[in-house]
């Protein structure tokens, strides 16, 4: 089967400067900036997939994808070409998983062209201290890859229910306007590393390779310490793994590829190079990929 390919990347950073902030301005950021990347036009875009979790004014309908479309002018027409777009939460595993239903459907001949995007920011005033995302933008479109060598491997995704309560984001209505509360429990990145391993190891076997036949390794970026625990953990070099914490804090559901865009402007990724995408969610959910440059 014909592979799929990230044919381009847009990224808003955390801590722009002369920036209008919300986690809408730093989506339509970043979806801007991957059309403008592409060869594809807006219109072309024939799928939208939002993954943001945390939402100006805590948004839960109508889906604030269609306010994202529209922002950026996809398809808001009623003649003509058509755009569907939808919300899919997923947690830190969100843009993954939006990436594996955008290539489901590519393969299955229902669409040719799609975007999953993804940003995160908390509008309250007075936020809550265990709330350390830092507002943020990612976007990638996905297409059909002109070779069979380049793009997404298969896609793996695990949830493990005996740890669902050390993990969770709610909105408060006690509070005006609702108050976004996060509950992390201790254990929680001990319960991560626990989790892991499976998917890795079905991940490897689907795609018949080892963790030693990978080039770079780019995990959510849960802290500096949890990427020096996890190199540990799976064997795997800690100088292969991208490790952006340095510059910003965990972004949640855009983490992982801001750390792609990030590995890709450091140094050009060599064709023949296999990186794997790893994400950590509420669930706990892990979610993993393998991309062939």
């Amino acid at each position: 089967m014909q592979r799929c390919r990230l044919e381009s990347i847009g990224v808003s950073y955390p801590n722009k400067r002369h920036f209008k902030s919300g986690s809408l301005n730093h989506a339509v950021w970043a979806g801007r900036t991957c059309v403008e990347k592409s060869k594809h036009l807006a219109r072309d875009i024939q799928l939208l997939i939002n993954t943001g979790i945390h939402r100006d004014d805590h948004y839960a309908e109508p889906a604030f994808a269609a306010f994202i479309q529209k922002k950026l002018g996809i398809n808001t027409e009623f003649q003509g070409r058509k755009t569907l777009s939808f919300d899919l939460q997923n947690s830190g595993c969100g843009m993954l998983s939006a990436a594996y239903v955008i290539t489901t459907m590519i393969q299955s001949g229902s669409v040719q062209v799609g975007m999953a995007i993804s940003s995160e920011a908390n509008s309250d005033k007075k936020t809550d201290p265990n709330y350390t995302y830092p507002e943020s933008g990612a976007a990638i479109i996905v297409d059909v890859s002109p070779t069979s060598s380049e793009g997404f491997g298969g896609f793996v995704f695990k949830t493990f229910e005996k740890y669902r309560d050390l993990y969770s984001s709610v909105v408060s209505l006690l509070e005006k306007r609702g108050r976004l509360l996060v509950r992390k429990k201790q254990g929680l990145e001990e319960a991560y590393l626990q989790c892991v391993e499976p998917v890795l190891s079905e991940l490897l076997q689907h795609e018949n390779l080892e963790l030693a036949d990978i080039d770079y390794l780019i995990p959510s970026q849960i802290s500096d310490g949890f990427l020096t625990n996890l190199a540990d953990k799976i064997s795997f070099p800690l100088d292969k793994i991208v490790n952006t914490t340095h510059l910003f804090a965990d972004t949640l559901t855009t983490s992982v590829f801001l750390g792609l865009q990030y590995l890709m402007d450091r140094e050009p990724i060599a064709p023949g190079k296999k990186v794997v995408l790893l994400t950590f969610g509420a669930g706990i959910t892990v979610g993993a990929t393998i991309y062939y440059f």
